[in-house]
């Protein structure tokens, strides 16, 4: 039997971010906020909510070719994830990057993640 040396991991080989189902996050951030590297993913909009782990509660997931132009005040649900979290201050935000993807991968992780958490602002207008 041959051993083999794994090194131990340390706090900077932690992935660090927020999981919503079997997918890995960034870091919540307030919006607005600086965008990710890769501008192409699924992004989830955030409240906080004490009732949940880790106090943060998922209003909205949306996916975009480019995330920094969707996440704005012309965003067809913005006024409604400012309804939910009582204003714009309280809004954070989450990215899942998703570089080179074809809007039909980022439509499927929404739906299945939709599923799952059932957020306020994904229902039809």
């Amino acid at each position: 039997m041959t051993l083999i040396n794994v090194p131990e991991l340390t706090h900077s080989a932690v992935a660090k971010g927020i999981w919503f189902g079997n997918y890995l996050f960034s870091e919540p951030e307030i919006l607005p906020c600086s965008m990710p590297a890769c501008s192409s993913g699924v992004f989830a909009i955030l409240v906080r909510d004490p009732a949940c782990e880790p106090s943060l509660r998922v209003i909205y997931f949306g996916e975009s070719e480019n995330i920094p132009i969707r996440l704005s005040p012309w965003h067809e649900k913005y006024w409604s994830w400012c309804g939910v979290a009582g204003g714009a201050m309280n809004l954070r935000v989450a990215f899942l990057p998703m570089k080179f993807s074809a809007a039909d991968e980022r439509s499927a992780v929404v739906s299945d993640l939709i599923s799952q958490y059932h957020p306020d602002c994904n229902t039809a207008s």
